[in-house]
């Protein structure tokens, strides 16, 4: 008897859909950093969402790449869908120091000065500078340290999109 239950319980666990033992499927980012003929350094970020709610987590710049980058300033950050991927919605994002503040501009979720506010877009490329809320106005943050990634507000399910840092003398 005892084995006649445990063969009906193997065949119900294989019979079961894998979703049911599957955990949620975080998106994620890989990295990329090329050398500028004018001496900086673009890193590019290729996120692609989770196929549950289209989220990734935050990602801190590889620390190779962020050796390379200290000292250097960050010029621009650009937002583009990725060719052959699925279209993002509209997403804001978040470029943070080794401290937490976002070098584009936020100081709260709130605030309407971070210059990443919908920088993601489902179709266009998009570029912004830094921001400084406290001069109200751009400005080139000298690298020090760590930086990290995030994106808030991107829903779309597998949403592919690239996110690009321009890093100068």
């Amino acid at each position: 008897m005892k084995k006649l239950y445990l063969i009906i319980v193997l065949a119900l666990i294989l019979l079961m859909p894998m979703t049911v033992w599957s955990a949620a499927a975080p998106g994620a980012c890989t990295q990329e950093i090329k050398s500028q003929p004018f001496g900086g350094f673009q890193v590019l970020f290729y996120c692609k969402g989770s196929v549950d709610d289209g989220a990734i987590p935050n990602t801190a710049l590889f620390t190779e790449y962020a050796a390379a980058v200290k000292g250097l300033y960050l010029y621009t950050v650009s937002a583009y869908p990725t060719a052959g991927g699925t279209a993002p919605d509209a997403a804001d994002v978040f470029i943070l120091d080794a401290s937490g503040q976002d070098i584009l501009g936020s100081v709260d979720a709130s605030t309407t000065a971070n210059k990443g506010l919908n920088l993601i877009h489902a179709t266009l490329k998009k570029t912004t500078f830094p921001y400084s809320n406290y001069l109200s106005m751009f400005y080139f943050p000298a690298v020090t340290g760590a930086l990290t990634l995030k994106v808030s507000n991107q829903a779309t399910v597998s949403a592919s999109y690239t996110i690009e840092l321009i890093f100068v003398r």
